[in-house]
This record gives structure tokens, C-alpha cells and sequence, in this order.
């Protein structure tokens, strides 16, 4: 028999969760630039899109609860899947389509469990274009 960590078997049940009832979100990276020295303004350029599955964060925590006890870490607004990209080192900055809402993700959070990733858990807030 093979023994998988906690941290493996939160990430396959929520996983599994997330591909059943999430819903699909399309996360845009973005960079700004200014085109003359900032006289006229920000000049946000878009990257290659991703679609994605999320769920609430209220759901995700409902789940982990039920299933594994409270293992809460702090409060955000949707989980993504473990396999979700992000660079968190540098300045690229990310918007997502959540219910054809566009939202700017404000922090992307590992949440790990011995060591594990088992989602990623993402502030977001409407967007003001």
C-alpha cells in the first residue's frame, strides 16, 4: 500500500472539487509601460491568457473543513487548482474573468500543507479601466 501526506490527499479532493463545480475564469497577465516618458499615460499590454476552473473561497473552505478539519489559513475570494501559474517574483501583474466580471487579482497565495501545494488562493478586486 502506498501512503500519500495529507497535503497530497487535500490537493486531489479539492482538485476534484474544482474540476466538478468550478467555474471557468480566464487569468490575463499584464505589464505597463508608458510610450513617451509617462506625458500620456499607462499602457497596460496583455499576455497570453489562461482558462481555468475557481471556486469560491467560502466553497473551498466549506470542503476543506468537512473533509479535513479546519485547516484555514487566511481569508481570499477563489481557489484555483495547484497547477495554476504564477509569477510572483516579478512585476507582471494579472486580471481575471470571473462571471464575465473582469477583476484584477491583487495576491496569489500558495496554500501548502507539508510542503505540498494543494491550490492557490487569490485576492481579487474590481477592475476601475
Amino acid at each position: 500500500m502506498i501512503k500519500t501526506g495529507i497535503g497530497t490527499s487535500v490537493r486531489s479532493a479539492i482538485s476534484s472539487v474544482i474540476d466538478v463545480i468550478g467555474s471557468t475564469v480566464i487569468i490575463t497577465p499584464y505589464t505597463i509601460s508608458s510610450s513617451d516618458s509617462g506625458y500620456s499615460g499607462q499602457i497596460p499590454t496583455d499576455g497570453t491568457p489562461v482558462s481555468l476552473k475557481a471556486i469560491p473561497y467560502e466553497e473551498f473552505k466549506k470542503i476543506t473543513k468537512e473533509k479535513f478539519g479546519n485547516l484555514e489559513s487566511g481569508g481570499m475570494q477563489l481557489a484555483l487548482k495547484y497547477d495554476a501559474v504564477f509569477d510572483i517574483s516579478s512585476s507582471t501583474k494579472y486580471k481575471i474573468t470571473y462571471n464575465s466580471e473582469v477583476y484584477d487579482i491583487i495576491e496569489p497565495k500558495r496554500y501548502a500543507i507539508e510542503d505540498t501545494l494543494v491550490a492557490w488562493i487569490i485576492s481579487i478586486s474590481k477592475r476601475i479601466d
